[in-house]
């Protein structure tokens, strides 16, 4: 189904949420982006997601059509404790309150520019619904933790220090990988929910975790990635991640989790042209 829009922006609905991750949890931050300048002014888009990606290429949440803007732009993550936008080592560049920007936390009321358009950022945080089987997972006493990855041919540990690391060829990534079969902005590794998480951005040869395809995993200590042709493992000294996927307690480590996300939500893609468009 298609939605023509004033200044000729054509908005198509309609896509599955197979490129998605995870809708986030009651207590969580709510996340909305409102169009202010650009095709599709006064349009209001809800994150509803763990992560969404913002570029050109077909199944990215947000899909932005201008020459200015790279087939992945940028990435913004809820953490379920913060919100996070990555710049996925752009052309152009993502710009926060008007300046330039690697990653940065988001707070309420910031402005996002994306080629020619601008964003104003939302952040509201809603009560804790809790019950008594809620799936978040919170350690209330988190330790340090250290996340790595390690070469599987030479062995060597590269450390993860960013909240968001970006996996890929391009140059700017944490995690550089020269293959043919690695997209620039391949993948990125973050907390989510205080436990770490891969989140495949729309790669051209996708992401698998122990030989699974998956678009968003929880990861856990000695888990092989395996990007496009090249296999690297994830090392991790979380508290609570053990090699038998059980936590401290000794309860199943994953979150068992996602909530089902709410109706209306299974085509939560949007797709934005900023060129011209005969009627």
């Amino acid at each position: 189904m298609w939605f023509i829009m004033r200044e000729s922006v054509v908005v198509s609905m309609g896509e599955t949420f197979s490129n998605q991750a995870p809708c986030v949890p009651p207590g969580a931050a709510n996340v909305l982006a409102t169009i202010r300048k650009g095709p599709g002014e006064g349009q209001a888009i809800r994150l509803r997601r763990a992560a969404s990606v913002f570029g050109s290429k077909q199944g990215c949440k947000l899909v932005l059509r201008h020459p200015t803007i790279n087939r992945r732009h940028c990435l913004i993550v809820n953490t379920g404790l913060r919100v996070i936008l990555r710049d996925l080592d752009t052309r152009g560049g993502t710009l926060r309150n008007g300046l330039k920007v690697e990653q940065e936390f988001l707070e309420d009321d910031d402005r996002m520019t994306l080629g020619p358009w601008e964003f104003q950022i939302d952040i509201r945080n809603s009560e804790l619904q809790g019950a008594s089987d809620s799936p978040i997972v919170i350690d209330l006493e988190p330790d340090p933790t250290v996340l790595a990855i390690e070469d599987l041919q030479t062995g060597k540990l590269t450390k993860l220090t960013r909240e968001v690391c970006l996996l890929g060829r391009s140059d700017g990534a944490d995690i550089v990988i020269d293959d043919r079969d690695i997209s620039y902005a391949h993948a990125a590794i973050f907390s989510y929910l205080g436990k770490p998480a891969i989140f495949d951005l729309v790669s051209e040869n996708g992401t698998q975790v122990n030989g699974q395809h998956v678009n968003f995993a929880m990861l856990q200590d000695c888990d092989e990635l395996t990007l496009g042709s090249q296999t690297v493992r994830f090392r991790s000294n979380t508290p609570g991640i053990r090699s038998n996927g059980l936590a401290s307690n000794g309860s199943a480590l994953k979150p068992k989790p996602f909530l089902p996300p709410p109706e209306g939500t299974l085509s939560d893609l949007i797709d934005l042209s900023g060129e011209s468009r005969l009627q």
